[in-house]
């Protein structure tokens, strides 16, 4: 199953909601990721000098088993706000420390 598979699916004008649900999941998917090994590798630098190209990483993650109530959204679009670029500067802390 690849997401063109799917977004095959979503296309076809023949397809039903079953047919959505009967669809096989991926077993990974391309994200950009933050590294928790990177987070001092702006220290000692303004925050204007971080450049967050350095620390966000496009890389190929596995797509992670769902829990009760949860469900798996195909994202075919992004973006990038304050939040992504906070974040990938590890400021005001690195989001790491939240997820501990």
């Amino acid at each position: 199953m690849t997401m063109r598979d799917i977004l095959n699916a979503i296309q076809s004008p023949e397809s039903t909601p079953a047919d959505f649900a009967a669809l096989p999941l991926p077993e990974s998917c391309r994200a950009v990721v933050l590294r928790r090994e990177e987070t001092e590798m702006f220290s000692g630098l303004p925050s204007r000098d971080k450049d967050p190209r350095k620390s966000l990483h496009l890389e190929q993650v596995p797509v992670p088993e769902l829990g009760p109530g949860e469900a798996l959204v195909a994202v075919m679009a992004s973006s990038v706000n304050y939040n992504s670029v906070w974040s990938s500067i590890f400021e005001p802390v690195p989001t790491f420390t939240f997820l501990q």
